[in-house]
């Protein structure tokens, strides 16, 4: 009895210096940081992810595949509210933001359906990109820097299109990303209503 007994405390003790090593390895290993070319939607890695809100992680694979099936207007938009929800947040994107890119202009362009969402979801990403967020991913460039420039290609295919405000500002922020001008589109960005467009003309 007190053979079982001694063997038991023994396992035991033993598990829990295995739980210890283990919270030190993983505390001098950390996880390698998404440093992929592109991740096909059916990656793991898009788990790992934070979108929009700093600390959480958001799948953007779920909805992207469901953009990919999509063929009427309202189911567009309903994938696209939560798409705005998730991977951007009163400024903040994170790497789930910039990988999703490619893909949101690789459907956009499969699909031939340009409207603001597209537009104007990218053009945030790629402005607050620039500002206090985390880097693209080295490996990302290639692929990334082709969607901003296939962007504008779009924004010039909605030209046929009838424009509304938000249309018109998300498509010339659009074009303005495309030829590298950040500044110029983080301004035109601002000015998507009638009443900013007339205190800007005002002052000047």
């Amino acid at each position: 009895m007190w053979t079982a007994i001694a063997f038991g405390i023994s396992v035991c003790l033993y598990l829990k210096n295995e739980n210890r090593m283990a919270i030190r390895l993983g505390d001098f290993f950390p996880k390698k940081p998404v440093n992929e070319p592109a991740l096909q939607l059916d990656d793991p890695k898009w788990d790992t992810l934070e979108g929009g809100y700093k600390g959480t992680p958001y799948n953007a694979s779920v909805a992207l595949k469901k953009l990919e099936q999509a063929n009427d207007k309202q189911a567009i938009n309903h994938i696209y509210q939560e798409l705005w929800n998730e991977l951007h947040h009163q400024g903040d994107v994170g790497l789930a933001s910039y990988y999703a890119v490619p893909h949101l202009v690789r459907i956009a362009r499969e699909k031939q359906f340009v409207d603001y969402n597209v537009l104007g979801l990218v053009s945030v990403i790629e402005i607050q990109r620039h500002k206090d967020n985390p880097p693209l991913p080295r490996a990302l460039y290639p692929a990334y820097n082709e969607a901003i420039a296939n962007l504008g290609q779009l924004a010039a295919e909605a030209i046929s299109q009838p424009w509304d405000l938000s249309l018109a500002s998300a498509a010339l922020t659009a074009i303005a990303l495309a030829k590298g001008e950040i500044k110029l589109a983080n301004a035109i960005q601002n000015l998507d209503d009638e009443g900013t467009i007339d205190e800007f003309l005002e002052s000047y």
